[in-house]
């Protein structure tokens, strides 16, 4: 994995990459447990498919974009926020989403996944044992272990300044698609409060 971040590396130099340089890889790779009143999401991007294009991360509840962080391949970002109801959005060529309903004091695993063909991204939640991406799934250590994590970095609020009318378009057009979808394809893209542990 390592010689395959190096490369991606390269590719981000050469102008290839789509993450500006707004991350920075974190002072300490610990992910720690959520402060008083809040949930911790992870997200954590290990596919070598379309590994040269960067994918920005939001949240979007009710269409008001706020910035996660971008997630070049094999990084991953802890985002805390607050508890109850949230939506999501991953952006590459293409967008996509993911809903949540995260609970106070846990930490939730999410595993953000490349579309075949369309250049978007899937945020895909990872459950205890109970769906195709799974913590039981051994994998899933490696996902962890095997990304570094990183923060946003000193121009982070100035690039989504610039940034945020393109990404406000792009909500729009995909978040319609989005609603397309059948109530089954809608529960797999749903972050529970039981798929998060208490650290």
């Amino acid at each position: 994995m390592r010689k395959v971040k190096l490369l991606f590396l390269v590719l981000v130099t050469l102008g290839l990459g789509a993450c500006g340089g707004t991350m920075m890889k974190a002072p300490t790779q610990q992910i720690k447990p959520p402060s008083s009143g809040k949930a911790t999401i992870v997200f954590m991007r290990t596919s070598f498919v379309a590994g040269a294009i960067g994918v920005e991360m939001l949240e979007t509840t009710k269409g008001d974009l706020k910035f996660v962080g971008n997630l070049a391949m094999g990084d991953k970002i802890a985002y805390e926020t607050t508890p109850g109801k949230k939506e999501f959005m991953a952006y590459g060529i293409a967008a996509d989403f993911m809903l949540a309903n995260v609970e106070a004091g846990k930490t939730y695993y999410v595993i953000v996944r490349p579309n075949w063909g369309t250049g978007g991204f899937a945020p895909t939640p990872v459950r205890h044992s109970t769906s195709k991406y799974n913590m039981a799934m051994p994998e899933f250590k490696e996902w962890v272990s095997d990304t570094d994590l990183v923060i946003p970095g000193p121009d982070t609020a100035s690039w989504f300044a610039e940034k945020k009318p393109e990404l406000e378009e792009v909500y729009k057009e995909y978040w319609a698609r989005f609603q397309t979808k059948t109530p089954e394809q809608i529960a797999e893209r749903t972050l529970n409060p039981e798929d998060g542990v208490s650290k």
